[in-house]
């Protein structure tokens, strides 16, 4: 911008004057701007693209001999004549103008600044065919602005028109001015550097492809060829959808944004596992394409994989051993019951004989308990957490009460949440606790509300309700009358998606459970 600067300003002054000497002057001071530019443009245009930017950076010293030189000459013209034969002034047109005679050195000079303008074009031309937006858009906005001076300065030296005595050139730089100008504030050009795609996005390990509106592949680096095991000019302008062959879908109906979508691809003899998420790509508001990003996931899948495989085994003996203790409790307390049958009436009637049983009998039962509570604690956190309606788990859990005069109030409210799939167990353990130790529970009511950026599940009795003292050990294990499991297990299983539970209820007027859900955990139904 300083060279155009440069040449503008001294090209003004010399057509402002009349005497010869003058516009000689200011003609040879349009050389400082002159000489440079076609210089700092290629250093510009290779920095910016990326395209020979080392070769530039290795040579940039050299580059400016040139230019130097063609000062020197220039400034020195009157000794050797190289640069300008002559010059003479023109009023033939009645306004006067000077006119150069050009020397040999001259024509080198301008041979070799338009091969460094047209090479700079060309590395913008690459970024405008090869990239999308918004580097594309960029490229083409450099591209406007480096050809509309060339073809001025072209249209001066051909003597063609009346552009052989007037140099449109410096002029033209006004639009160049006010193409970059409204490329920077429309398409923030020069904010974000295209080179960057070279030594960021072609060295990631994830796939990378941006398709426009129709889904065709504009711009694609080497992990995502890799993967397709193609090259970049079979897929380029192709339907992303094929780019892995028949059967797998790279966007299908994944939403934007989606992590959760996966897909597997066959490479060699190996089976390999890729999450897919696509994002829009804007340029302001509107929509020009998408960017999909392939993520390998193939070990995270077989630590899984194996996960589930010793999580199975573990289970396996664990339901083995659970099965032998049961049956082994139940010798126990088939035992213990033909022993009371047996004793002698003078035996049973004694005071600590009929304790000593009535404890053997509690412990039985207690181990029983625990034993079944492991197998509802083993299912905890086994399967992935998903979207489940509040009022469709809660009825559920209530059916298995029927015929057992509690009455149950269930608010529809069309809500959501993201849950463990044992959150009906949840459901069923907070009814049975009021049907256990509410004494004289005959009405249950759950309901929801939006609380700020949460959702609030409440659930309510009618019956003597939870003292102050106890409103948190109730979810300690073992605190309770009977086996002090069933809310503890409540709160497992509504932690595992960051739920939390609560007992706000007032005592000698009902319990009053309120479950938490944080933000992102809760939806409202999509309508069927």
């Amino acid at each position: 911008m300083l060279c155009m600067a440069l040449w503008s300003v001294n090209y003004a002054f010399e057509i402002g004057f009349i005497d010869i000497e003058y516009k000689y002057l200011f003609a040879r001071l349009q050389y400082l701007g002159i000489a440079f530019a076609p210089v700092t443009w290629f250093l510009f245009a290779a920095e910016y693209s990326g395209v020979c930017r080392q070769f530039a950076r290795k040579y940039e010293k050299p580059l400016f001999i040139f230019p130097v030189v063609a000062i020197l000459l220039m400034l020195t013209n009157s000794i050797h004549g190289l640069y300008f034969g002559g010059y003479y002034l023109d009023v033939s047109g009645g306004f006067p103008l000077l006119v150069f005679e050009h020397g040999a050195f001259f024509w080198i000079f301008y041979v070799y600044s338009f091969v460094l303008i047209f090479a700079g074009i060309l590395f913008f031309f690459r970024q405008f065919v090869r990239l999308t937006a918004p580097y594309g858009t960029q490229a083409a906005i450099a591209l406007s602005a480096a050809c509309v001076p060339v073809l001025g300065n072209i249209l001066h030296i051909a003597d063609i028109g009346p552009f052989a005595f007037f140099d449109p050139t410096p002029f033209s730089f006004a639009i160049t001015g006010l193409i970059l100008f409204w490329g920077t504030i429309e398409h923030e050009f020069l904010n974000i550097i295209p080179v960057a795609r070279q030594s960021v996005i072609e060295s990631m390990n994830d796939g990378y492809i941006v398709v426009d509106l129709s889904n065709s592949i504009v711009d694609i680096n080497k992990a995502a060829l890799e993967l397709a095991g193609k090259e970049r000019k079979e897929v380029m302008g192709t339907n992303v959808n094929g780019l892995f062959g028949e059967g797998v879908q790279v966007l299908g109906n994944s939403p934007e944004g989606s992590l959760g979508r996966e897909i597997s691809l066959q490479i060699g003899l190996e089976t390999k596992f890729f999450t897919v998420s696509v994002s829009p790509l804007l340029t302001r508001d509107d929509e020009e394409g998408r960017l999909v990003m392939i993520h390998d996931i193939t070990e995270i899948y077989r630590y899984q994989e194996a996960l589930k495989q010793a999580n199975k085994k573990i289970n396996l003996m664990s339901n083995i051993t659970r099965h032998d203790i049961l049956n082994q409790v139940n010798v126990l307390s088939g035992y213990t019951e033909l022993i009371s049958e047996m004793l002698p009436p003078d035996v049973k009637g004694d005071l600590r004989i009929s304790k000593y049983l009535r404890n053997l009998n509690k412990g039985i039962e207690t181990i029983h308990s625990q034993i079944i509570f492991t197998k509802d604690y083993q299912e905890l956190g086994v399967v992935s957490p998903t979207w489940q309606s509040i009022s469709s788990l809660a009825k559920e859990a209530a059916f298995a009460f029927s015929g057992q005069s509690l009455k149950f109030s269930i608010e529809d409210n069309g809500l959501e949440v993201y849950a463990d799939p044992l959150l009906k167990k949840a459901f069923y353990n907070l009814f049975d606790n009021a049907r256990a130790h509410g004494d004289h529970v005959s009405e249950i009511d759950v309901s929801s509300r939006i609380a700020g950026e949460s959702v609030v599940i409440e659930v309510k009795d009618n019956g003597i309700g939870v003292s102050p003292v106890m409103k948190e050990l109730i979810f300690e294990k073992s605190v309770g009358r009977n086996t002090g499991l069933g809310l503890f297990l409540v709160r497992g299983i509504l932690s595992i998606t960051g739920m939390e539970i609560t007992e706000t209820g007032i005592e000698g007027e009902g319990a009053r459970f309120e479950i938490k859900v944080p933000p992102g955990n809760w939806r409202r139904a999509s309508p069927q």
